[in-house]
C-alpha cells in the first residue's frame, strides 16, 4: 500500500530568508541508478544535515557561514561520497553512490535477551548524541470522535527542538515552535461548554516525552527487568540493517509491569534502533488521569544514524477512551525530524521556549494556504509504517485546509458567545496562593475581660496572658483578572496564624512591566488596595443560659458562646514588589505594602457553637460598650493591647486559569 510521507520540513523563517539557499539534489546506486532512501546528507563536517527519501531525493538548507564547506552523503553498504559544496542557488545534484565491497558479516547470539538489552543500555552513551543537538521537525496533532469523522481540532507546526546529551536523562532540553497553524471545531460540534472539556497535552513536547532511549523508559532499565518478560523473535531486519527483534510483556503473576511491545537492537552496534509499544490495562489504570477513561495508549519511535551516532526520527503517539460523561475522543500526535543539526548551538531563549500546550491553546497563526509558504514541502509516495501519516488522515488533514474559515464575528458576537467568554477567562483569569508576615506592636501584658449584657443572664469572665509580637504569620488565597495594559484587578482573603490570629479581605489594582524581555521574564510590580484586617486573642468559650440573648443586634440562643478579642484596621496599602515567572502558567511574586490606616477600632466577637450541621451567627460589639469590661495589667482600658504595624511583607504564586 502507497502512502503519503512528509519527510522534509525544512527550517526557513523570514528573518533567515535572505541569509540562506537551499541545496537539491538526487541520489542514485551508481550500478542500477535506483534512488537510494535514507542515505545521510551532511555538510560542514556533518553539523548539519538531513536524509533522502523514499525517492532519493533531498533539500537541505544552508546557512551562509557554511555555503564554503564540503557535501558528504553516506549510506551504509556504499562509500562515502564528498565534494566542496556548489554556489547556491544551484540546480539538483545527481550524486551515484559506488558500492563498498565489504560484506556484512553475522553476529551470534551469546547471551540472554536481557543480556542484550543490558548491553544496549550501557551502550548508549556510546551509540547517542554526547551533548546537546538541535533537530527541526515536523508536528501534528490531532482529536476526533474515534472513527476519524468528525475532527475537534488539528494542529501542524514545525519545530526546533534542543536535545540534551543521552547520558543524562533527566533532562531533556528545550522545544521552541518555528510556525504553526490549528483549526478548532470544538465549538461548533457542541455548542455546550462542558465543566470537563479535554485539553490535551501531547503538543510541542512529544519529541522529548516519548523518546524511549533518552528517558530510559520502564521496559529498558534493568531493575524493572523483575516485572517483565522478555523473548528473542526470529530475526529480522530494520530499515535494511540486521536487528534482534525482542518481545516484551508483564511476566506472569505480576501486574506491575505497564507495557508491552516490540523492541528493535541493531546486532551490530547494540543501538535502540526503535520500539512500538502500548500500555497494559493495569498500566491504563495508574495512569489516575481523572477526567479521562482510556482504552488505548500505543507508542512508535524510531531511530535514524547521523555522524555516527543515532539521532530521534519519528514519533507517533494515539490514545483512544472517552471523557467522564463524554464521547469517544482519539487522539494522536506524530513528530518527524527532517533536519539534524550537531554543532553547538547557542540554548533556545526563554521567551521563544514552547510551554505546556502550546500549540493548541497559543498558535496564532490562522489556518490557512499561506502556512507554508517560506518552507520547502515535498510529499512524496512511499512504503511506510501503516500507521503513520495514514492517506486518511493526509486525505482530512487537507480537507479541513482548504476549507474556508467561517465568516468573522462581530464584536458583540465575539464577546456574548460561550465559547468566546470561555478563552477570556481561560486567557485573565489567576488564582494566588501566599505566604505572609504581619507586622504587630503587641506589648506582653494580662487580659482581663468580663461580659454582662444588661437584662440577660448571660455572665462570661476571662483571663488570658498576650506575649509580646513583633510579627504574626499570615496565608491568602485570591483572584486576579489581567486587564489590558499590564494592569489587573484582584480581591483575596488573609488569615492570621498563632497567638493573635485574625481574619481579612483585600482588593485593589496592579500594574506589572517586565524588566527582563529578552530571558525569563522578571516582573516589576506596583500596587494599590483597600484591606480590611482584624487581628485578635481568644477568650474561650462560655455557657450560655438565656435563650433570648442579643448582643449587638443579634440573637445568639446557643448553648455556648466563643468569645473573641479582635482589633480591626482598615486602610489603605500602596505596594511594590517583583515576579518571577516560573512558566505560563505559574509565576512567584513578593510584595511590601505600607499601610495606611483609615480607621481602627477593638469589637468583642461572640460566636455561636452549635456543632457541625450548623449556622453560627456572630456579633461583634465596638468597644468601649456597657455590656463589657476591659482590662489590660489590671487597668480598665477600652482597647486591645496590640495594633498592626506599617511594613507587610508577602511571597506566594499566581496560577493562570488556561495556557
Amino acid at each position: 500500500m502507497k502512502l503519503l510521507y512528509l519527510l522534509l520540513w525544512l527550517l526557513a523563517s523570514p528573518a533567515l530568508a535572505q541569509e540562506a539557499q537551499v541545496l537539491r539534489g538526487l541520489v542514485l546506486d551508481a550500478e542500477t541508478h535506483q534512488p537510494l532512501p535514507f542515505a545521510q546528507v551532511g555538510i560542514a563536517g556533518n553539523k548539519l544535515g538531513t536524509s533522502t527519501n523514499q525517492e532519493g531525493r533531498f533539500a537541505l538548507r544552508v546557512p551562509a557561514a557554511y555555503t564554503t564547506t564540503e557535501l558528504e552523503v553516506a549510506l551504509l553498504g556504499y562509500r562515502r561520497y564528498t565534494r566542496p559544496l556548489p554556489p547556491l542557488p544551484a540546480p539538483e545534484l545527481r550524486i551515484e553512490l559506488a558500492r563498498s565491497p565489504a560484506a556484512l558479516g553475522t553476529v551470534a547470539v551469546s547471551s540472554s535477551v536481557t543480556g542484550i538489552i543490558r548491553e544496549a543500555v550501557v551502550r548508549i552513551p556510546r551509540n547517542y548524541p554526547a551533548r546537546a543537538t538541535r533537530l527541526t521537525g515536523f508536528f501534528r496533532e490531532s482529536d476526533d470522535d474515534g472513527a476519524g469523522r468528525d475532527y475537534y481540532y488539528l494542529s501542524e507546526g514545525v519545530l526546533l527542538v534542543d536535545k540534551a546529551s543521552y547520558q543524562y536523562p533527566n533532562d531533556d532540553g528545550q522545544v521552541q515552535i518555528l510556525e504553526a497553524r490549528k483549526v478548532d471545531l470544538r465549538d461548533t460540534l457542541h455548542a455546550t461548554p462542558s465543566l470537563l472539556n479535554i485539553e490535551w497535552s501531547a503538543g510541542p513536547f512529544v519529541p522529548h516525552r516519548f523518546d524511549f532511549v533518552h528517558n530510559r523508559a520502564e521496559f529498558i532499565r534493568p531493575s524493572q527487568f523483575k516485572n517483565y518478560q522478555y523473548r528473542l523473535t526470529p530475526q529480522t531486519t530494520f530499515e535494511g540493517r540486521p536487528v534482534y527483534v525482542i518481545a516484551f510483556g508483564p511476566r506472569p503473576g505480576t501486574d506491575r509491569a505497564n507495557f508491552a511491545g516490540e523492541l528493535y537492537i541493531d546486532e551490530q552496534s547494540y543501538a535502540f534502533l526503535g520500539a512500538a509499544w502500548h500500555r497494559t490495562p493495569s498500566g491504563i489504570r495508574r495512569e489516575h488521569v481523572l477526567s479521562f477513561e482510556a482504552t488505548e495508549r500505543a507508542y512508535r519511535v524510531a531511530y535514524q544514524r547521523y555522524a555516527g551516532r543515532w539521532h530521534l526520527k519519528s514519533i507517533w503517539y494515539n490514545t483512544l477512551g472517552a471523557p467522564v460523561a463524554g464521547h469517544p475522543r482519539r487522539h494522536l500526535a506524530e513528530f518527524l525530524t527532517t533536519a539534524i543539526d550537531t554543532a553547538r548551538a547557542a540554548p533556545i531563549p526563554y521567551p521563544a521556549r514552547a510551554q505546556y500546550n502550546d500549540i493548541f491553546l497559543r498558535a496564532p497563526t490562522p489556518y490557512d494556504s499561506a502556512f507554508w509558504k517560506n518552507y520547502t514541502t515535498l510529499l512524496p509516495a512511499g512504503q511506510l509504517r501503516l500507521d503513520l501519516l495514514d492517506q486518511e488522515r493526509q486525505q482530512r488533514a487537507e480537507q479541513l485546509l482548504a476549507t474556508p474559515a467561517p465568516p468573522a464575528q462581530s464584536a458583540v458576537e465575539a464577546t456574548t458567545s460561550p465559547a468566546s467568554a470561555r478563552r477570556w477567562w481561560q486567557g485573565r483569569l489567576r488564582y494566588s496562593y501566599g505566604l505572609g508576615l504581619l507586622p504587630v506592636a503587641a506589648a506582653g501584658a494580662t487580659l482581663g475581660a468580663e461580659v454582662a449584657p444588661p437584662g440577660s443572664t448571660f455572665r462570661a469572665v476571662a483571663a488570658t496572658a498576650v506575649g509580646r509580637r513583633r510579627v504574626a504569620a499570615s496565608y491568602q488565597l485570591g483572584v486576579q483578572v489581567d486587564l489590558p495594559r499590564h494592569l489587573a484587578i484582584y480581591g483575596l482573603t488573609r488569615s492570621g496564624l498563632g497567638q493573635l490570629a485574625g481574619y481579612g479581605w483585600e482588593a485593589g489594582l496592579g500594574w506589572e512591566h517586565n524588566l527582563n524581555p529578552r530571558g525569563r521574564p522578571v516582573l516589576g510590580r506596583l500596587g494599590l488596595a483597600y484591606l480590611r484586617q482584624s487581628l485578635g486573642r481568644a477568650l474561650g468559650t462560655f455557657d450560655n443560659p438565656d435563650e433570648s440573648l442579643r448582643l449587638a443586634g443579634t440573637s445568639l440562643a446557643t448553648d455556648r458562646l466563643a468569645l473573641n478579642l479582635q482589633r480591626v484596621t482598615e486602610g489603605l496599602q500602596p505596594k511594590i514588589g517583583l515576579g518571577v515567572e516560573l512558566s505560563r502558567q505559574w509565576q512567584a511574586v513578593a510584595d511590601l505594602g505600607y499601610l495606611w490606616p483609615l480607621r481602627t477600632r477593638t469589637q468583642l466577637l461572640a460566636t455561636e457553637q452549635g456543632g457541625f450541621f450548623h449556622s453560627d451567627n456572630e456579633s461583634a460589639l465596638n468597644l468601649p460598650a456597657s455590656e463589657v469590661q476591659l482590662t489590660v495589667g489590671g487597668q480598665p482600658a477600652t482597647a486591645a493591647p496590640w495594633q498592626l504595624g506599617r511594613w507587610w511583607l508577602s511571597v506566594g504564586l499566581l496560577y493562570r486559569l488556561g495556557k
